[in-house]
């Protein structure tokens, strides 16, 4: 008998709550709550995507218009469980493998100066793997401590 494969969302996990202030250009890793874990009995088990949200503000907003790309989302692979890629985290001039960026995030307004603004990554697919989760601001501006970034994944079901 057929059925259908339609698709499921699941439970939104925060991968962080606390994202140090950044200046621009500078990276930050953004799961000290939670993991990005793609293997079996992670906390993304066999999702075949995923959306992310960072919540940020800024003390200014000069220059931060709408359609300025914002942030910069890499996942970078632990393959062998344990140790993630070389990245070099100074400040204002972090560089992180361009293999791992995996999405942007764009203002589509201008933000308010010591306001929270929310962004929503593209959907983002990915390997069964355990990563970790990195933003850089390269919005112009420093950002303000305790950004946050969640993810949402989306499993296929069979009915």
């Amino acid at each position: 008998m057929a059925g259908d494969i339609r698709q499921k969302e699941r439970a939104i996990v925060t991968l962080s709550s606390t994202i140090a202030s950044m200046t621009n250009g500078s990276a930050a890793a953004a799961n000290a709550t939670a993991s990005f874990d793609a293997r079996a009995a992670g906390n993304f088990e066999d999702d075949r995507g995923a959306r992310f949200e960072w919540t940020v503000q800024w003390a200014t907003v000069t220059g931060i218009t709408a359609g300025t790309v914002v942030g910069e989302l890499y996942l970078l692979p632990k393959l062998d469980g344990t140790n993630a890629p070389d990245i070099d985290t100074t400040s204002g001039s972090s560089r992180l493998p361009y293999s791992t960026l995996v999405g942007v995030f764009e203002a589509t307004k201008a933000p308010t100066a010591s306001t929270n603004a929310r962004f929503i990554s593209n959907i983002v697919a990915f390997d069964p793997l355990l990563f970790d989760a990195y933003i850089k601001n390269i919005s112009g501006q420093t950002t303000a401590v305790n950004s946050t970034l969640k993810a949402v994944g989306v499993q296929d079901q069979y009915t």
